[in-house]
C-alpha cells in the first residue's frame, strides 16, 4: 500500500502546483461531464425542460468544483463532501413541489422524440466540449506544466549535486558547510578541495536562479575545483576563473560572487574575495572577531578583471567564517536584517563546541529572525592541530 500512498501524495503535489487559470480548463471539462448525465435524471420526461436543463447545469459545477477542490486540497473534502451531499438531497427534497409537464404525461410518439433528441443533442454537445476542453488542457497548459515540472526535477538535483552538505578534516582544519536554497534551484556553491596538505574551500553566489543559474553552477565548480589544485596564489587563481567564466557565459548578464581560503601549513591561511561580504575570523585567545575584507569585481563581469589576495595567521581554535549575502540579509517583520554583529556574537558564545553544533544554531537564529528570501550559504573553518 505504500505505493498507494506514494503516487496520491505526488498527484496532491501537482496539482498543487497547477495555476488556477490552467486549472480552470480541468473544472470546465468535468463540469460539461457531469451535465451530460444530468439530462438521465428525467427518464419519464415528466419535468419541464428548463428544471431538467438547470438541475444539470447545478450538478454539472456543484461536483466539478467540489472535486477540483479535493483534488487540489485533500483537507478540503471533509468540507466540500458533506456540502455537496447536503445541496443534492436538497434539490431532491425541492423536486417533487415542481408541477409536472402535464403534456407529457401522456406524450405523442412526436413529443417523447422530440424530448430525447433534445436530450442527446445536449448530452453529447457537453461530452464533445468537455473533450475539446481537456485537450486544450493537455496540449497547452499541461504540457507547460509538465515541461515545468521536469525542469523543477532536474534543478532540484543539480542543487543536490553541485551544493551538497560539507565535511571534511585534514591538514589540520576542519570545514563544515551547508547551503539552503530559497527554490528548488538556488543560486549558491560550496566548495572544498584537499591539495596534498593544504585545503582549499569557497562560497560563491551566481546570479540568478534556474535551470540556467544551475548549468552556469556547474561550470564555475567544475573550473574553480580543477583550478584549485594548480599551485599559485588565490589572485591568479582568481584571474584565470574570471576568464573562462567571461567566455562561457555566452554574453549573459550572469555573474558570480566568491569568496575563497587556502590553508596551509603553519597556520597561514590565503584568502581572496570577488564581490562577496567579508570572511569573518574569530581568534580563540583573544576571543575577538576581525572582517577580512576586500572590494573586487565579481567574476565573469570584465574579461580582463585583476585580482588580489591577503593571508592571516590563524592559531588552534580559531573559527573562519565563509558565508553569502543570504544569511546577514534576512528581515524581521521591523525591516531590521539579521546582520554580521549577530553572526559574530553567535561564533563567539559558541566557538567551543562543534562546528555542526554551530552552524545548527546559526540557521537556527536566522530563521527565528525572518523568513528566507534568498539563497543562505555557510561554511566554517576551524584551525585544528597546526604543524
Amino acid at each position: 500500500m505504500s505505493w498507494v500512498r506514494q503516487n496520491s501524495e505526488e498527484r496532491r503535489q501537482y496539482w498543487q502546483t497547477v495555476p488556477l487559470r490552467a486549472y480552470a480548463w480541468v473544472v470546465l471539462s468535468g463540469s460539461l461531464i457531469f451535465f451530460s448525465v444530468g439530462f438521465a435524471t428525467d427518464p419519464a420526461l415528466q419535468f419541464p425542460f428548463w428544471w431538467v436543463a438547470g438541475k444539470a447545469a447545478f450538478l454539472g459545477i456543484v461536483i466539478a468544483v467540489g472535486a477540483a477542490a479535493v483534488r487540489r486540497n485533500t483537507k478540503l473534502r471533509f468540507v466540500v463532501l458533506p456540502l455537496v451531499i447536503l445541496l443534492l438531497l436538497a434539490l431532491q427534497k425541492i423536486q417533487p413541489s415542481l408541477p409536472l409537464n402535464k403534456t407529457l404525461l401522456g406524450p405523442e410518439f412526436r413529443d417523447i422524440r422530440l424530448r430525447l433528441g433534445i436530450y442527446l443533442f445536449l448530452s453529447s454537445a457537453a461530452a464533445t466540449m468537455a473533450y475539446v476542453t481537456l485537450m486544450a488542457f493537455m496540449g497547452t497548459q499541461g504540457v507547460r506544466l509538465v515541461r515545468a515540472r521536469t525542469e523543477l526535477e532536474l534543478a532540484e538535483k543539480l542543487q543536490q549535486t553541485l551544493a551538497p552538505p560539507l565535511a571534511v578534516s585534514n591538514a589540520g582544519y576542519e570545514i563544515q558547510g551547508r547551503s539552503v536554497p530559497s527554490s528548488q534551484m538556488g543560486g549558491d556553491l560550496l566548495d572544498a578541495v584537499d591539495d596534498h596538505g593544504a585545503m582549499a574551500c569557497y562560497v560563491a553566489d551566481v546570479a540568478g536562479h534556474g535551470i540556467q543559474a544551475g548549468v552556469f553552477m556547474g561550470m564555475v565548480k567544475s573550473s574553480a575545483r580543477t583550478a584549485l589544485l594548480r599551485p599559485g596564489p588565490l589572485a591568479d587563481f582568481l584571474a584565470d576563473l574570471n576568464r573562462v567564466l567571461f567566455d562561457i557565459k555566452a554574453g549573459s548578464a550572469t555573474y558570480a560572487t566568491f569568496a575563497c581560503l587556502r590553508c596551509g601549513e603553519g597556520g597561514r591561511v590565503e584568502y581572496s574575495l570577488a564581490g562577496n561580504g567579508p570572511i569573518l575570523h574569530y581568534r580563540s585567545q583573544s576571543k575577538t572577531t576581525s572582517e577580512l575584507a576586500m572590494e573586487q569585481f565579481p567574476l565573469g563581469l570584465f574579461a580582463d578583471a585583476t585580482f588580489r589576495s591577503g593571508s592571516v595567521e590563524v592559531d588552534p581554535g580559531d573559527i573562519l567564517v565563509l558565508l553569502t549575502d543570504g544569511l546577514p540579509e534576512v528581515t524581521n517583520v521591523n525591516d531590521e536584517q539579521f546582520g554580521m554583529e549577530r553572526i559574530e556574537k553567535i561564533v563567539a558564545q559558541n566557538a567551543r563546541g562543534s562546528l555542526g553544533d554551530l552552524m545548527e544554531t546559526l540557521f537556527a537564529a536566522v530563521r527565528a529572525h525572518g523568513p528566507q528570501t534568498d539563497d543562505e550559504t555557510l561554511v566554517l573553518v576551524r584551525a585544528s592541530s597546526l604543524q
